[in-house]
């Protein structure tokens, strides 16, 4: 499918659509049709435009809350080897995203991030509605302090969002944390990474102090008890029990 910069991916499960993010300055926003649900072999790929807006840049500032109309370019495959995927749909007045990454299906939305977007660049969070083929920016991080370039997403059992920081921006909190969004739009940190090694564990992971490496792959266990969770450096994994999809923000 030419060269497609592909980060990651979600399933709507009613319809076997695969939706794809794309890791790059000048990212698209993309949905895989299969001719036959259930088998990516073969099928249709499908860049967003927002309606009446061509080449809207998404990972600009927008107010939270705005919501667009949108609609799908679709993605030819012989012009796909001599242009880049989002070059074809760019030319065709598809919608510009700021660094596309973590996405993840709720119960009848998905939700993706922009890592770099946003009235500061410190990232946004969108909301993907295949009913009504609107899109709306439920997030604009205000400050570093606050989110600093969410990479990875998840959805708890009971809706809410948790954001993976990616400190690669102003990198101004003192270690990554794991954030929550709630359904009524507030952050709050939910969890930070403090790893400091002061000796090393063998020969291939030295003392040092690894707390601004990112949190990545947070994903609930299928009965959405625990939590599970990945620290990329020094390579740690996390599983956390809840309560979950009881009381509480998320």
């Amino acid at each position: 499918m030419g060269r497609f910069s592909h980060e990651a991916g979600m399933v709507d499960p009613r319809t076997g659509y695969v939706y794809q993010t794309e890791d790059s300055r000048n990212a698209g926003f993309y949905k895989f049709v299969p001719y036959s649900k259930g088998k990516l072999s073969t099928g249709e790929l499908y860049m967003l435009r927002v309606k009446n807006s061509a080449n809207l840049d998404l990972g600009a500032y927008h107010a939270p809350g705005t919501t667009w109309d949108v609609e799908w370019i679709r993605i030819d495959d012989r012009e796909a080897l001599v242009k880049s995927v989002f070059t074809q749909g760019s030319i065709r007045g598809g919608a510009r995203f700021a660094r596309l990454e973590g996405a993840w299906w709720g119960d009848r939305t998905g939700y993706f991030l922009s890592t770099s977007g946003g009235s500061i660049g410190e990232g946004q969070v969108f909301e993907y509605d295949p009913q009504r083929e609107a899109l709306t920016l439920l997030y604009d991080a205000p400050d570093a302090r606050t989110l600093d370039n969410p990479d990875n997403i998840t959805v708890s059992p009971r809706g809410g969002l948790l954001l993976c920081e990616d400190v690669a921006g102003k990198g101004s909190s003192e270690g990554a944390r794991l954030v929550g969004l709630t359904l009524d739009g507030r952050v709050f940190t939910f969890a930070q990474n403090n790893i400091i090694l002061t000796k090393d564990y063998n020969a291939r992971v030295r003392a040092g102090n690894y707390r601004k490496n990112e949190w990545a792959g947070a994903c609930y266990s299928p009965d959405g008890k625990w939590l599970f969770v990945n620290i990329q450096k020094p390579g740690v994994t996390f599983a956390i029990t809840g309560p979950w999809g009881c009381r509480g923000p998320l």
